[in-house]
């Protein structure tokens, strides 16, 4: 099964020309014959990269409360119009779709990895359970409901956002369901893949998907002071992440990528059930080796 990892910029703070640029990556990846596509987290529409470089903490401040009105109102609905694109996208190519977005509540938003099966259902979406340092000012903290695994063709698949991959349990509840291939969408930044990435393939003797975003200073240009009062503030700034997506095996060899600093691409490789299972002859944390009959994780 030939899996395709997606690292782009967004077209920041705009949902719309984002999807319409990602959907352009996602139809060339199936014409290279990928059947499962992933792509960074909160890619639509972008990450809050300005938080930690604005003095986001600031009580009360206008402009920072505008540009989170201006985030709320980018955020995607999963019943509204992108997503039900995504699935018909998924349902006429049969393939499955796990990526992130920016996912509208109520009144709260939520850093959501969305997965949509090979018949454009919906099969989970999975919200970060803890967001880190300045994303808690504005990403709710989710739940476990999305934590679990799909069927794919060759093995159970299932996701973590960013850092929630340095949370051992949250690994272990993927495991525990048998997991083969575990997507962990990022940012970006290759600082941030580089070691996660490979002992998660070690450790679950798994195929890992490390799938990143592209952010810049210029990527901000394109706004309106009315929309986002800090472009100026942040036109200043250079690279910001830089990318880093990777595929790593279940040896922990990385076998597609990283693609280079700031470099907009495609990774793909061919997974295969087989290969998990011959390395779990000696190491199998998805199964007896976890020794669940001593170590049990209960979900609340």
């Amino acid at each position: 099964m030939k899996v395709a990892v997606i690292q782009m910029s967004p077209v920041f703070l705009d949902k719309k020309a984002s999807w319409q640029k990602l959907k352009a990556l996602i139809l060339e990846a199936i014409g290279e014959g990928a059947s499962v596509i992933t792509w960074a987290e909160t890619l639509l529409p972008g990450y809050p990269v300005w938080m930690g470089l604005t003095d986001s903490a600031r009580w009360n401040q206008p402009e920072q409360k505008r540009a989170y009105s201006t985030y709320v109102r980018e955020a995607v609905s999963l019943d509204g119009p992108i997503v039900t694109e995504m699935r018909k996208v998924a349902s006429e190519h049969k393939i499955m779709l796990m990526g992130g977005i920016l996912e509208a509540g109520v009144s709260s938003v939520y850093c959501t990895l969305l997965t949509i099966g090979f018949e454009g259902e919906i099969l989970g979406r999975h919200r970060k359970i803890k967001t880190t340092y300045d994303e808690r000012l504005i990403w709710a903290d989710g739940d476990i409901e999305g934590l679990r695994t799909y069927d794919t063709p060759e093995g159970k698949i299932g996701g973590l956002n960013c850092w929630e991959n340095w949370i051992p349990l949250a690994r272990a509840a993927l495991h525990q369901e048998g997991e083969m291939i575990h997507v962990a969408v990022w940012p970006g930044s290759y600082s941030l893949t580089k070691d996660i990435t490979r002992f998660m393939a070690m450790e679950g003797r798994s195929w890992v998907l490390s799938a990143c975003g592209i952010y810049r200073g210029e990527d901000f240009g394109h706004l309106s002071l009315d929309d986002f009062p800090m472009r100026d503030e942040m036109l200043k700034f250079g690279g910001l992440h830089s990318g880093g997506s990777m595929i790593v095996d279940p040896n922990g060899e990385i076998i597609a990528g990283p693609l280079p600093d700031y470099e907009e691409g495609i990774l793909y490789a061919d997974v295969d059930r087989r290969t998990v299972v011959e390395e779990r002859q000696n190491f199998d944390y998805s199964g007896h080796y976890s020794r669940s009959d001593l170590l049990t994780l209960t979900r609340k």
